[in-house]
């Protein structure tokens, strides 16, 4: 059924928070036919910072895992980088002194190393402070934080993996430890990589059903994340600090939780495995004309199909027109009509995504928009269509062969 079928308002398909009436309705989620539905492929490579939670490091087992799929993404040239989380504090004193520690993250940086070099992966460690990362004495946010993008662009460049450790050093030469979340921050702020990515032993976000979410689309879904009453501290710091980070990177980066273990199934199958923040356009459901602008609904599937729609089209359309999806910038759009065949059953008469938005996943977004809202749904195609992958994505699909010619 796709992925994510378990969102904040139960299991509905692969959306998080469904499509409603236009003018304002939040929408579904995305991808294309073709590669991983969860992620498309990055269009230039570009780094992927990888946040470690420091429970990822005390478990032997899950560092031979994410070495091996590491490893496995550095021979696809994704360029991983990573920035392990600083050690827990201990359940016999307040906190762990700053030697300590440093000395517990030394030794995390150097077991994760050593177990990617098993698995033929070049890397380097910075274990110090100064090397990459600067403070400021008391940093309250990564704004504190600041980065040495050259050295960390020359690292990746060389083919190595940098593993970053969250120690920071201000101008007066003192060390500082600095949170990981925020230094993963501060380091796609300065790479602007496609894909950030958040690894830990519990998988994604999950709500308040302990069903994990599977895709949180903005701005759509802001307000219904921000204000969830049922998140812990820490992950209310991560959901916000990805909120603001998307908001600075390019439109098509994204961001994703999910356990450490999980991380190539996340990354290349159609279901993924945690939770997926990412840009989206809203998608909006008119049932009348009126409600959208058709001017700009006949330019789009003029511009998609690369011919001119009939002149009375919109006329023959009112009396038997079901409902018409489409984004809110009117990238993409779906017509939903009734005809007296088959029960009744809605056909769908036009399915039409702009090219700017192809790899961006519109297509995918507006069809499972349409399968929320809709139990079954009919409709003719070429064999050579660009849409019948959608079939994998139905609950029961029958063929019916064309009769004549």
């Amino acid at each position: 059924e796709g992925r994510g079928e378990n969102s904040l308002l139960g299991e509905a398909g692969r959306g998080t928070f469904g499509c409603s009436r236009a003018p304002v309705s939040p929408a579904a989620s995305p991808p294309t036919p073709g590669l991983s539905a969860r992620h498309q492929a990055p269009s230039n490579r570009m780094s992927v910072p990888r946040a470690v939670d420091e429970a990822v490091s005390r478990c032997k087992e899950t560092i031979t895992s994410l070495a091996f799929s590491l490893a496995f993404l550095q021979r696809m040239d994704m360029k991983p980088l990573l920035v392990l989380g600083l050690p827990s504090r201990s359940s016999l004193s307040d906190t762990l002194t700053f030697r300590d520690t440093k000395a517990l993250l030394t030794q995390n940086c150097k077991a994760l190393a050593d177990a990617l070099r098993q698995n033929s992966a070049a890397t380097m460690p910075f274990f110090g402070a100064g090397a990459v990362l600067g403070a400021e004495q008391s940093p309250a946010n990564s704004s504190g934080i600041s980065v040495d993008s050259d050295l960390l662009q020359w690292c990746l460049e060389s083919g190595n993996i940098p593993i970053i450790c969250p120690v920071g050093e201000t101008r007066g030469r003192q060390a500082l430890l600095l949170d990981s979340v925020e230094v993963t921050a501060a380091v796609s702020r300065a790479l602007l990589p496609t894909k950030i990515i958040f690894l830990n032993m519990t998988g994604g976000i999950r709500n308040s059903g302990q069903k994990v979410l599977g895709n949180v689309n903005l701005p759509a879904d802001l307000d219904l994340v921000t204000e969830a009453q049922w998140m812990g501290h820490k992950e209310q710091q991560q959901v916000r600090l990805i909120i603001d980070l998307l908001s600075r990177l390019p439109y098509e980066a994204s961001a994703v939780v999910v356990s450490a273990g999980a991380l190539l199934a996340e990354i290349f199958s159609n279901k993924g495995s945690g939770t997926l923040f990412r840009n989206a356009e809203r998608m909006l459901r008119a049932e009348r004309l009126e409600e959208l602008d058709q001017q700009r609904l006949v330019s789009l599937i003029n511009t998609s199909f690369g011919k001119t729609l009939r002149g009375d089209y919109l006329a023959s359309l009112r009396p038997r027109l079901h409902s018409i999806y489409f984004s809110e910038g009117y990238n993409a759009a779906a017509i939903i009509t009734k005809e007296p065949v088959l029960g009744g059953m809605p056909y769908l008469d036009k399915f039409v995504v702009s090219s700017t938005k192809k790899s961006q996943g519109s297509g995918q977004m507006l069809w499972e928009c349409i399968r929320q809202d809709l139990r079954t749904l009919f409709w003719r195609s070429r064999v050579t269509n660009p849409i019948n992958p959608c079939f994998k994505h139905t609950n029961g699909s029958p063929a019916i062969p064309a009769l004549g010619s």
